[in-house]
């Protein structure tokens, strides 16, 4: 080999080197996250155009029809020896109308473990497996074990020995890029009827649940300032009130719903008033409370629509009597065989009815003669 072929295959080499050490460096800042900034920037114009396009072509969620299950069950023995009234019952009702598909994803693992852990309470990815877990799991009113069985009928509901739950899963409202689902919850725990609301959020353009953080920023100052806002809010509403008046809201509720106006609050019952209660502020005002993920989310959300189907929660019926036997008096049976009256033939008088056809005379005279005894008229010495 020449000296002049060495310095060239030396050059080569080294051109060699130098491009695999660039394509090192640049796998090495890829894999740091800030390949992005060297080689493709992007401003934040991008993304709104990237985010218009994207919920401009949304597809219509949809949903399974509304189903309907219910299960029974009552104690084996009853709790006061003799009355049959003092056996412990459950029943349990579950209406959910569960969604199949979200702006055309048919692949809601998140969605579908988020609303069955707010709605049954266990982290089943199914909604039919965890639904029969809940329904499978009676609530009695005081703990009895394993002494009870199963009915195919509802049975009778006692104060005390009676509890009632039930659990309705249904869309709230859907938006370009919000699809939100309710979970209500309804117990009749024997002596009251307790019921709570709680919602799931659902970005539709990014396939994922938002939580309360993703929503409100998480800031004790922010917090505060609210909370003032909410109590401003109730303010406002006492003043259209009559009676009943709103108290004061001592923290913000950990429930929220986001609807096509605003942020509705939450409150359980007894926190404000007897009763739940919830407080609607606008979008416009909560603006300084939003996170800036969620700020963007609202610039490009259009399109809202609440559903107006709103599940009901099946009656109680809970009877009145408690503690005690009813006993059912059954009126005495008749001993008559037929509800004619008899008649009765004693002390009966006969009386010779009287006349009633009109007599006609057929031509025979009355025989003449003298008016004695022999020649007295008489019906059987009748001519004829």
């Amino acid at each position: 080999m020449t000296k002049k072929n060495l310095i060239i295959t030396i050059i080569l080499l080294t051109i060699i080197d130098l491009v695999a050490a660039g394509w090192y460096m640049s796998r090495r800042i890829e894999s740091g996250g800030k390949s992005q900034d060297l080689f493709s920037l992007r401003d934040s114009t991008d993304v709104v155009v990237e985010a218009d396009t994207l919920t401009s072509a949304s597809q219509t969620d949809t949903f399974d029809k509304l189903q309907s299950t219910s299960y029974y069950f009552i104690a084996n023995t009853p709790s006061i020896a003799g009355d049959k009234n003092s056996y412990y019952t459950s029943i349990k009702h579950v209406k959910v109308k569960w969604p199949l598909a979200v702006n055309g994803n048919e692949e809601l693992d998140e969605l579908n473990k988020e609303l069955t852990m707010k709605a049954f309470g266990n982290s089943h990815s199914r909604m039919k497996d965890a639904r029969y877990l809940y329904l499978n799991t009676p609530a009695f009113n005081k703990p009895i074990g394993d002494d009870y069985h199963t009915l195919v009928k509802a049975p009778a509901i006692h104060p005390v020995y009676g509890n009632v739950s039930q659990v309705m899963v249904y869309p709230f409202m859907t938006s370009q890029r919000l699809l939100v689902m309710e979970i209500d919850k309804t117990e009749y725990n024997g002596s009251s009827n307790v019921e709570s609301s709680s919602f799931v959020h659902f970005d539709r353009f990014r396939q994922r649940v938002l939580s309360r953080i993703d929503i409100l920023v998480a800031d004790t100052g922010k917090e505060s300032k609210l909370l003032k806002a909410i109590n401003k809010k109730i303010d406002d509403i006492n003043n259209g009130r009559a009676g009943n008046k709103l108290q004061h809201a001592l923290n913000v509720p950990a429930e929220i719903c986001c609807s096509d106006k605003g942020i509705m609050f939450h409150f359980r019952h007894g926190s404000i008033s007897n009763e739940a209660t919830t407080v609607l502020i606008n979008y416009d005002k909560l603006e300084p409370f939003f996170t800036e993920n969620f700020k963007q989310l609202l610039e490009v959300n259009d399109d809202y629509s609440l559903f107006n189907e709103k599940i009901k929660p099946e009656p109680v019926n809970a009877l009145q009597t408690a503690h005690h036997e009813v006993k059912t008096v059954e009126p005495k049976k008749s001993t008559a065989i037929s509800s004619t009256p008899k008649k009765h033939h004693y002390n009966r008088r006969y009386f010779k009815p009287k006349r009633t056809k009109k007599r006609y005379y057929n031509g025979a005279k009355r025989r003449s003669g003298h008016y004695g005894y022999a020649g007295k008229g008489h019906w059987s010495r009748r001519r004829r």
